[in-house]
């Protein structure tokens, strides 16, 4: 059992740690590196024959910028994170094995990214990067061989990835542009792949994939002040969602399996509800006008 924790306060300062002095039973390491004002770093390592590594860069410029890395578990877990705005925030909790993060901000400042790879996770992969302020990024992994990528560009963004303690295998991405928008992606499956990308503003997306397999689920937002979700229980359905409009609602639920639904809302003001219950149901919708509603349940 080998632990070091060190809390790194520097004002225009180079810091460079190695600690060849744990390497005999396991290798813990931490490259640190501060040359901005006031920035704060906190690290706190427990290995069990591991080799572990965090590796912090707050580079010229930075300030007032905080991270917070924790590590433990067994297996080799690693760390990156580097932030050059001012006033960013970051911490990482990682309790399983082969975990890696890599967090990335850099822009303006005021960003706050949480990464937590807790002890049921084996094999997952986190990678966030935001390019602005105010952007709020969580992920959280719990299960086997997940992977998510979260980026974001503008103000004021919030995305979440939860991939449960069942989720084996699976894969989400949220990537933002602009001001105000939300993203989520919950996954509890097998194989199964979310893709949510929004520009504009003001824009809400949620993808919810549970109790299945090989579900496939993608939501796209060019315009602005739209609302979409997917939720798919079971396996291989597929859901595709389009909007470049402004002001739209989609909501699609699948429930079965082998069904696929398409809603392309090029126009402004509409609103589709889509229900698919059993097995191999087919739906293409397009709504170009304005202020169109349309409900369609298949059994």
């Amino acid at each position: 059992m080998k632990s070091m924790k060190a809390t790194l306060f520097a004002l225009s300062a180079f810091l460079l740690i190695n600690s060849p002095a744990f390497a005999g039973i396991g290798s813990d390491s931490a490259y640190i590196t501060q040359a901005g004002d006031n920035g704060t770093v906190t690290t706190s390592q427990t290995a069990n024959g591991n080799p572990n590594t965090i590796t912090v860069t707050q580079y010229v410029g930075s300030s007032n910028e905080t991270a917070d890395v924790t590590q433990d578990g067994i297996s080799d877990l690693k760390a990156t994170i580097k932030q050059y705005g001012t006033g960013d925030n970051t911490t990482v909790i990682q309790r399983g094995e082969h975990d890696y993060v890599r967090l990335d901000q850099s822009g303006e400042g005021g960003n706050s990214a949480d990464v937590t790879q807790d002890t049921a996770s084996v094999g997952v992969l986190a990678t966030i990067t935001q390019v602005g302020s105010s952007n709020t990024s969580e992920i959280i992994q719990n299960g086997l061989s997940d992977k998510a990528t979260i980026y974001q560009e503008g103000s004021g963004n919030g995305a979440t990835v939860n991939q449960g303690v069942f989720s084996q295998f699976e894969e989400a991405s949220i990537t933002q542009y602009g001001v105000g928008n939300t993203g989520e992606v919950i996954q509890n499956g097998f194989n199964d792949s979310a893709t949510i990308t929004q520009s504009v503003g003001g824009n809400w997306a949620q993808i919810t994939q549970e109790n299945g397999s090989d579900n496939r689920a993608s939501i796209s937002q060019g315009g602005g002040y739209n609302h979409a979700s997917i939720a798919q229980n079971g396996s291989s359905n597929n859901a595709t969602i389009d909007q470049p409009g402004n002001n739209n609602s989609v909501t699609i639920g699948q429930n079965g399996n082998d069904n696929i639904a398409k809603i392309d809302q090029p126009g402004d003001n509409n609103t589709a509800t889509i229900d698919q219950h059993g097995n191999s149901h087919f739906l293409q919708l397009t709504q170009n006008g304005k202020g169109s509603n349309a409900t369609v349940t298949q059994h």
